[in-house]
């Protein structure tokens, strides 16, 4: 046992103080260290996490430490001790118990301080009513973040660990998601969470995730529309593929689609990409009576639909959802030319063919 643990002491001394250390070492190995799991003012460590860990008088123990990949800190003198899963103050117990048990402190004279210096990123697996089911990894930090925080005592504020930030990554919730029934499933233990807050304006729970958490929104079976704008859950933007390759443009680079146009806020509806396309306007006797073809996945049923509207009927039913539909991530938009403009190109195509013989 370490020198600067004891002190001089008679007889009597003595026996009090193993008296009291035998106390306090029943007080720490009965105490509760199963704390909530899923509290959002302790969350659970992970793998990777930094600990700012310091003993009393004890610095051959102290130091910044990282969570191993088997999530226990491994602390000289002492035995592995497993952390993940648990927050800091479960930490500041085990580790206290170790010293206790290892003879290197007595129960009275050991005080240990656990402190987040920096949250690791985390994989989390993601299903359900999203539109990237599978795992994803959320929190990334970049290697310049990760030095400048090397340097810090303590603390670390990470909102791209919480469970919203992981709902983004998979793509964000589709509108069918029921967000009010969101379960979370860590070791076993499933909890549900409401989310429904984020619609309008009321306040949701900010759940602080660890590696090997599962989330699965379940679907309603319907489109919310309050669903359909970007937000905290749903992804800001959304890829779509468009394609004009007829006239007036005979190619995409003519018509002016590029990365901009394709990439359209989420909400957008189905007349807002044929415009990015450029399928409107032009002259209106040949124009006019042009259509678009809209070709996705059902996020339903998983199959692939395909649905025709002339621009006519969009321009006539804007506010209708069934016609002028709200655009999904990866559907694909395609313009084709008016029957009047058809003809005119098979002639063209005829006259082509003709004239060249003709001069022979």
């Amino acid at each position: 046992m370490p020198d600067h643990v004891f002190q001089q002491m008679n007889v009597e001394d003595l026996a009090l103080q193993r008296v009291q250390d035998e106390i306090t070492a029943n007080q720490i190995l009965n105490s509760s260290t199963e704390l909530p799991r899923w509290s959002e003012l302790r969350p659970a460590l992970s793998p990777g996490d930094r600990l700012h860990i310091r003993v009393h008088n004890g610095d051959d123990f102290s130091g910044i430490y990282e969570v191993d990949i088997d999530g226990a800190v491994n602390i000289p003198y002492l035995p592995s001790q497993h952390v993940a899963g648990h927050d800091v103050s479960y930490a500041e117990t085990l580790i206290a118990t170790a010293l206790v048990e290892s003879g290197q402190f007595r129960p009275s004279r050991v005080w240990v301080s656990v402190r987040v210096q920096q949250w690791a990123s985390i994989q989390v697996n993601v299903g359900g009513a999203v539109f990237n089911s599978g795992i994803v990894t959320i929190n990334v930090r970049d290697a310049e973040e990760r030095t400048q925080k090397s340097t810090q005592y303590s603390g670390d504020f990470p909102p791209e660990r919480l469970l919203p930030a992981a709902l983004r990554s998979a793509g964000g919730v589709r509108p069918d998601a029921a967000i009010d029934t969101i379960t979370l499933i860590r070791n076993g233990v499933s909890r549900i969470v409401d989310l429904s807050g984020v619609t309008d304006g009321r306040p949701i729970p900010a759940i602080p995730l660890m590696t090997g958490d599962t989330i699965v929104v379940p679907t309603s079976g319907k489109m919310d529309r309050k669903l359909l704008v970007p937000s905290i859950i749903t992804a800001p933007g959304i890829r779509v593929f468009l394609s004009n390759l007829t006239v007036p443009s005979r190619s995409n680079a003519t018509s002016a689609i590029g990365k901009e146009s394709t990439s359209l806020p989420y909400g957008s509806r189905l007349i807002t990409a044929m415009t990015a396309a450029n399928c409107f306007g032009g002259t209106v006797s040949t124009n006019a009576a042009r259509y678009g073809v809209l070709v996705r996945k059902n996020p339903l049923n998983g199959k692939q639909e395909v649905e025709t509207r002339s621009i006519k009927e969009l321009l006539m039913n804007p506010d209708n959802d069934d016609i002028n539909v709200f655009l999904m991530p990866n559907d694909s938009v395609g313009c084709y030319d008016s029957g009047v403009t058809n003809i005119r190109e098979i002639a063209n195509t005829i006259f082509d063919i003709i004239v060249p013989f003709s001069l022979f």
